[in-house]
């Protein structure tokens, strides 16, 4: 039988988000957010009753003893009076969504109840333009269970108003629960009430896995089968009992019990390795709108769809973005026509396709980078760098793969999901959409070794008189040596101040994270000004009232630069510095004949150096900076591990000694460490001479994977690094 109590929650939000000049909005909130709160309470789901932890679980910060999620959609056709006296498409598609997550959790120890004590949700968004229309609201409820069996519901008092949004279109609130205390459960449910008007729904993601053991996972779906649901389950995730209910709409559930495995913190991706279900869910009839790809068409439910057919809806949307590409996301026809102008001089340069390749590239992101005002997102990108490529005759292909992040294509649910990328056939080189200030043809860290598909090569087939079809492949991924930190540092003491000059140089996938974080837009222009050979100033370049603008952002980066290199000191050391003295980027990392990222910063810190008597007393394993330290559970594993890439870490120390001072022996022989297996290495080699501490050191991971045998491997490289950031070193007078 169906089941109402969503439905009559949908009713009552649609009658409170009804515009009313008389009602203040605030007061329907809360009056929506009170009624949903005793519905929700008042559901009968058996789980719930189950407090009983088994023995197993009794040492778990926390325990899930139960959690569920539920979930209602129904659509709707409405005639919009105004679109049709304007002339417009006059039949509104609304779609009404009813999502809950609810769960019971078992406070066992601190840790657990920090991250329980203390929400934030967002009460209510919306938006609205001629043809969009959302209105979203979303209720949190929570409620403590005592050791005794008393129940204490969270007063809406305590439920507080953290910002208000534009015109008060956005307003987010904050729960700090209050009388938490270990031992306690905790009750929580989050509650989302949203309605769409011709645009469709964001994913919905099942998860049957969780930072802790859950004894009993549940999910229950209603879905109005007028609508097309395609729902995917991956990792090993449970499949669904599908049925209907009296009115036809399609009924899903699915019930796990005692999951025992949880996600690890450190180096572990959800979307590779958590049994999970994506479900997107589509009104095919809102064409007029949006582009509905063809695997939609066909009503009611798909499970676990043709990847091959989601794929060809990306190869279709492809074609439609092909077509409108205007001046590639820059903010007027002017600018687009300098860089067509720009770039058909190299037309006639003797240079191979990949230097024209790349060059077209940076002087396209050139182009976007100095106008303020450009608007190009990943697709734009790819689609207006492929015709640039076009016009100068670079022979090129068109491809799509998925980041890390996302399922693989074999496994592709939705067409939104994947990146497109060009190829060129003959040097194998790819291009994906900028990601920091790479070289253009290097291959992002989260795209490395991920499936990929390119378009048929109908020059190549016609060569070998064969069939042109789509390539399968996986791209290049590069190794630990590709992907390189070197971190050369000086340092000097002074009484107990200790100076520290590190540079840092980073290559391949270690530069991307520094880049976006420490690179100025100031030091970008003047980087590919010198790329491309641009000697005009950029006010004759782009015009006056841009370069204001221009110098405006400018000014703002510069302001924040001192601040940004402070981060990074506290990010390498764990702690602040007592005193920033200098910081320069030395080489931005976009050329293939200056491929690394590199960067100066002068600090000095304390309470590396302490007197003891006569002598100090040096922290020399604290220089290679603060290293992970893995305790607790995470101690033992049973998943695999998913690292960003392979890796290697050096650092090359040199400790000018105080006059007078040398270093006890039996102190450098610590700091001479060796640990060295199949999955990588810890080495340390230490030398004194000419008043000069030598520290020479490697750390390497060999693979992005390892499987989760190979942890105790693991443990001994990442246990040397952080035992070793404890040695210290006696200097005697």
């Amino acid at each position: 039988m169906k089941q109402n109590m969503l439905f009559l929650m949908g009713v009552l939000a649609l009658l409170l988000t009804t515009p009313n000049a008389n009602a203040d909005d605030k007061e329907k909130y809360k009056l929506f957010a009170e009624e949903t709160r005793k519905e929700v309470w008042a559901l009968k789901l058996p789980e719930f009753t189950n407090t009983a932890v088994p023995d197993k679980y009794k040492d778990e910060s926390a325990v899930i003893l139960a959690a569920h999620s539920r979930l209602e959609i129904t659509k709707k056709t409405r005639f919009n009076v105004g679109a049709f006296l304007g002339g417009f498409h006059y039949i509104d598609r609304e779609v009404n969504c009813r999502d809950l997550y609810r769960m019971l959790v078992q406070i066992n120890d601190k840790a657990a109840l920090k991250e329980f004590s203390e929400f934030d949700y967002k009460a209510e968004i919306r938006k609205k333009d001629w043809r969009y229309d959302e209105n979203y609201q979303q209720v949190l409820g929570v409620r403590i269970i005592k050791p005794d069996g008393t129940v204490n519901e969270i007063s809406t008092d305590e439920y507080m108003t953290a910002t208000e949004g534009k015109k008060d279109q956005e307003q987010l609130q904050k729960l700090a629960v209050p009388g938490l205390e270990i031992g306690d459960k905790v009750d929580i449910f989050f509650f989302n009430y949203t309605s769409l008007e011709n645009h469709n729904l964001d994913p919905f993601v099942f998860r049957f896995r969780q930072s802790h053991p859950m004894l009993s996972y549940t999910v229950h779906c209603e879905i109005d089968d007028k609508l097309t649901t395609q729902y995917r389950t991956l990792n090993g995730a449970p499949d669904f009992k599908q049925s209907k209910d009296e009115n036809g709409n399609i009924l899903l559930d699915v019930a796990v019990k005692d999951i025992e495995q949880t996600e690890p913190d450190l180096w572990y991706n959800p979307m590779q390795q958590t049994p999970m279900t994506l479900m997107y869910i589509t009104n095919s009839k809102m064409k007029k709108y949006t582009y509905i790809p063809k695997s939609t068409t066909e009503k009611g439910l798909q499970s676990n769809p043709d990847a091959a057919a989601i794929q060809e809806d990306d190869w279709e949307f492809i074609k439609q973005a092909q077509k409108y590409s205007g001046y590639g996301g820059l903010s007027s026809p002017k600018k687009g026509i300098r860089l067509l102008r720009n770039v058909k001089q190299i037309k006639k340069k003797d240079w191979t396709d990949e230097k024209k390749a790349d060059f077209i590239y940076n002087y396209y992101r050139f182009a976007l980078l100095s106008d303020i005002k450009s608007d190009c997102n990943n697709e734009l990108f790819i689609i207006y760098f492929q015709g640039l490529l076009d016009w100068v005759d670079v022979p090129n292909l068109f491809g799509m793969v998925t980041n890390e992040d996302k399922e693989p294509l074999d496994k592709l649910t939705n067409y939104r999901n994947t990146t497109w990328l060009l190829a060129l056939p003959e040097s194998q080189k790819y291009y994906l959409p900028p990601t920091a200030y790479l070289i253009p043809h290097e291959i992002p860290a989260r795209y490395q070794g991920r499936q990929a598909i390119l378009e048929p090569d109908k020059k190549k087939a016609k060569k070998l008189k064969t069939k042109a079809e789509r390539e399968h492949f996986n791209l290049p991924a590069g190794t630990a040596d590709d992907n390189q930190n070197i971190t050369t540092i000086q340092a000097d003491i002074d009484n107990t101040l200790l100076t520290v000059s590190r540079n840092e140089y980073r290559t391949g996938t270690q530069k991307e994270y520094m880049q976006s974080a420490l690179v100025k837009l100031e030091d970008v222009d003047a980087a590919y000004r010198r790329l491309l050979s641009i000697d005009k100033e950029f006010a004759e370049e782009v015009g006056k009232k841009y370069a204001d603008d221009l110098r405006e952002a400018f000014r703002k980066g510069r302001e924040q630069e001192k601040e940004d290199y402070k981060w990074e000191i506290d990010f390498y050391h764990g702690e602040n510095a007592k005193e920033l003295l200098g910081y320069q980027m030395q080489c931005l990392g976009n050329r293939p004949d200056s491929a690394a990222f590199i960067y100066n910063v002068r600090y000095t810190m304390d309470g590396y150096i302490r007197k003891a008597g006569p002598n100090y007393v040096l922290s020399a394993g604290r220089l290679i900076g603060e290293q992970t330290q893995i305790e607790g559970k995470e101690r033992k594993r049973s998943a695999d591990i998913y690292m960003s890439a392979p890796r290697t870490f050096q650092w090359n120390i040199t400790v000018n000694l105080p006059e007078g001072y040398k270093a006890a022996p039996e102190g450098v022989e610590k700091l001479n460490v060796k640990v060295e297996n199949e999955c990588g290495a810890f080495i340390a080699k230490a030398v004194t001479e000419n008043g000069k501490l030598i520290l020479n050191i490697l750390k390497r991971y060999n693979h992005k994977i390892e499987p989760a045998a190979n942890w105790e491997k693991l443990l001994q490289i990442q246990d040397a690094s952080k035992a070793y950031e404890a040695l210290s070193v006696v200097l005697k007078k």
